[in-house]
């Protein structure tokens, strides 16, 4: 044996110092896991806590405005107000509107801007926009706003401004009124084509649809009334004749429209 360790001495020695090296180097990485493993728990018990952090109420509103950044530009530029200060007044009133917790956001905004603009209109720009648009813009406008206001019949109010401007009247469009809305014997106008689409599918949802008035012939008497030969009041039968007739052309748009849509569509020729 001895004489075997003597001849093997130097095979021996390497053998142990491989055998060192290797045990240490498993026990070197054993210590790094063991490290990296107790970071990992340490980040994921950070994480842990972090999602179970109640959110601040300014940390949720912010959070709102991002993800409804789009609605929110749009109806700026709807009713020409100022980004920043509807943000601000927003920041005010969306506990009461309880706004967070609601599907029908567009909604409860354009209510909310329409409800502000009559208690503070002087932070509203009224200038007239002149509506250069294509027709298939402002039906799809109508197809946006009847989404909203969904008890009025789309192809109904496509069919009336057709009848009453055909999306083309020079005279109309440049008060943005395809509607033919009218007040003191004038054409109401409007500052931009989407606000007066807008009101003309408010007008409808309020003044006719709201209150059981949901056919051409029942809307035409208040719309465009006239009276038969016993005296009673009725639609303007040529009306009601002109409107039908166009009520073919939208009784099957089926397009889905939201605002990428309708940002695709404005101002295109």
């Amino acid at each position: 044996m001895k004489k075997f360790i003597i001849n093997y001495k130097k095979t021996i020695l390497v053998c142990l110092f491989s055998m060192i090296m290797i045990t240490s180097l498993l026990l070197i990485n054993c210590n790094l896991y063991n490290k990296n493993n107790k970071n990992l728990i340490v980040e994921a018990n950070k994480m842990n806590i972090e999602s179970k952090r109640v959110l601040t109420e300014d940390e949720l509103f912010n959070i709102f405005l991002n993800k409804n950044d789009e609605l929110i530009i749009f109806l700026t530029k709807t009713f020409q107000i100022n980004k920043d200060n509807f943000v601000t007044h927003l920041k005010k009133d969306y506990n009461e509107m309880n706004i967070l917790n609601e599907d029908n956001v567009e909604l409860i905004l354009i209510e909310y801007l329409l409800d502000l603009e009559d208690k503070e209109n002087g932070l509203f720009d009224n200038t007239i926009i002149k509506c250069n648009d294509s027709k298939e813009y402002m039906v799809a406008l109508i197809k946006y706003f009847t989404e909203i206001y969904s008890n009025v019949d789309f192809s109904i109010a496509c069919a009336i401004a057709q009848i009453e401007s055909n999306y083309s009247a020079s005279s109309m469009l440049n008060k943005n009124n395809i509607f033919g809305g009218m007040s003191n014997g004038s054409l109401i106008k409007y500052k931009n084509i989407e606000y007066g689409i807008l009101r003309y599918i408010k007008l409808l949802n309020v003044g006719y649809f709201n209150k059981g008035l949901t056919t051409i012939e029942t809307i035409g008497k208040v719309y465009n009334p006239t009276y038969n030969s016993n005296g009673v009041k009725i639609a303007k039968p040529s009306w009601v004749k002109n409107v039908t007739n166009a009520l073919d052309e939208y009784v099957n748009y089926d397009i889905f429209v939201d605002l990428s849509v309708l940002n695709s569509l404005k101002n295109v020729e």
